[in-house]
């Protein structure tokens, strides 16, 4: 089977859809299916041609440069800097659409599967085209909530986008109930409850592990530097556990990112709001790689994951694979493959009396950490092997091509992502031009 994985970003990149596009990538490839990987580069110029790469594994990597910059010069014209760059979701998703109606055929594509984050999958349904899977791992309208972003036209057409390609797709993923029900108001599409690729990733952090050094003891947080991410609320217990005790330090591994209720990056804010722990008792790493990820588990005394909400967490699933006790929120989306007390901490979220409590008891307790941690080690190696992971994937590839035969066959909706974009724009326009009149 040939699947196209059509993602706004991939490895090196950083981040959850990079990420997630990484190890599906590699799954199936290691299974021995074709998989395409359909991306973007807006670093580069915009006279570069579109580039082709062949991972090690035989995935091959399609990065579309001329023209995505031909459709972002378009159209950010139309959009002032706001909370969401409209026109780099609407040039992603036309780039994509012009590269799958030139060479869908060329390549024998099963089935595409996208991100439904930034409505790019509102693009690729169209007369002739594969059938449409859309991975709901995450989008901005919910994460918006969770954020404080900020309401303005331009999170407004990406979420219209993103709904569009819900309700459009042949066929949607969702990797845990939580996500699962905020995605089924949007569409009326069968949702398939699946598991992510997992695996691989914890290969290559494996391939990259050193030596444990036993000198080195601290908590661990991995992820992006975001509001739903949680660092108020561990940032806030981590001061009330200074009042009972010392010693305590926690590396924070992941990017940068705004935060939306200042306009400035989260890393200047955390350091103006708590200056007696950033980068002192709190030591931020803003770029790992692979080696220094995996020392970091290696070493790691316990995982925290703070998070407010989200709809997976792969974070969880690397930390049981390197056997560390872990305490996590009960709505984070992988929570449910968790007992409390019996595989990992699950506390509620926002409940800083709780995580104060959860991180007191794995400190004072070496045994309970080991303990928690061959447990989580246990249950995820035995939920998700490569073979199982596959198999299901497969089976979601299958029953959505059968689904999808005949559907639309005659009928070409790639009309609606430009139809949806076109009328902002519209909008857009004649906006500024009545205002240039009554301010002329």
């Amino acid at each position: 089977m040939t699947i196209c994985i059509a993602t706004s970003n991939y490895f090196p990149d950083t981040g959850g859809i990079a990420t997630y596009s990484r190890r599906l990538a590699t799954l199936m490839a290691n299974a021995g299916h074709k998989a395409i990987v359909l991306t973007i580069d807006i670093a580069a110029m915009a006279d570069e041609e579109d580039s082709l790469e062949t991972e090690k594994n035989g995935i091959l990597i399609i990065k579309l440069k001329t023209t995505f910059h031909k459709h972002y010069t378009f159209y950010k014209k139309y959009f002032k800097q706001g909370n969401m760059d409209a026109s780099y979701w609407i040039a992603t998703g036309f780039a994509m659409q012009e590269w799958m109606s030139a060479n869908m055929h060329k390549y024998n594509i099963d089935i595409i599967e996208a991100s439904a984050f930034g409505g790019i999958g509102s693009f690729l349904k169209g007369k002739g085209f594969p059938p449409f899977l859309l991975s709901g791992h995450g989008a901005f309208f919910q994460y918006k909530h969770f954020n404080n972003n900020k309401e303005d036209e331009q999170t407004r057409l990406v979420e219209k986008l993103e709904q569009l390609a819900f309700k459009i797709a042949d066929g949607i993923i969702s990797h845990s109930q939580q996500s699962k029900k905020d995605i089924e108001q949007y569409t009326s599409a069968k949702v398939h409850i699946a598991r992510i690729a997992f695996v691989p990733e914890y290969n290559f952090l494996v391939e990259a592990r050193q030596e444990k050094n036993a000198n080195q003891k601290y908590v661990l947080v991995v992820g992006s530097l975001q509001q739903l991410k949680g660092p108020f609320i561990l940032f806030d217990a981590l001061k009330q556990i200074n009042k009972k005790q010392s010693g305590l330090e926690i590396r924070w591994a992941g990017t940068d990112n705004y935060f939306q209720e200042t306009g400035e990056l989260m890393s200047k804010y955390l350091e103006k709001k708590y200056p007696e722990l950033w980068n002192k008792q709190i030591i931020w790493e803003k770029y790992p790689d692979d080696n220094r990820l995996s020392e970091l588990y290696t070493n790691a005394a316990f995982i925290i994951i703070p998070t407010i909400w989200e709809s997976f967490n792969v974070i969880s699933i690397e930390a049981a694979f390197f056997k560390k006790a872990i305490i996590i929120t009960e709505t984070t989306g992988s929570s449910f493959l968790f007992s409390h007390e019996e595989n990992a901490l699950i506390i509620k979220p926002e409940n800083t009396e709780a995580l104060v409590e959860a991180i007191l008891k794995l400190k004072g307790s070496p045994e309970f950490c080991d303990e928690l941690g061959h447990a989580a080690y246990k249950t995820i190696s035995e939920l998700l092997t490569e073979e199982r992971i596959v198999e299901e994937r497969i089976d979601i590839y299958k029953q959505t091509i059968q689904d999808a035969a005949g559907k639309y066959a005659s009928f070409n909706l790639s009309f609606l992502g430009h139809y949806t974009t076109f009328s902002r724009l519209v909008y857009f326009s004649c906006r500024r031009f009545i205002k240039k009149i009554f301010k002329g």
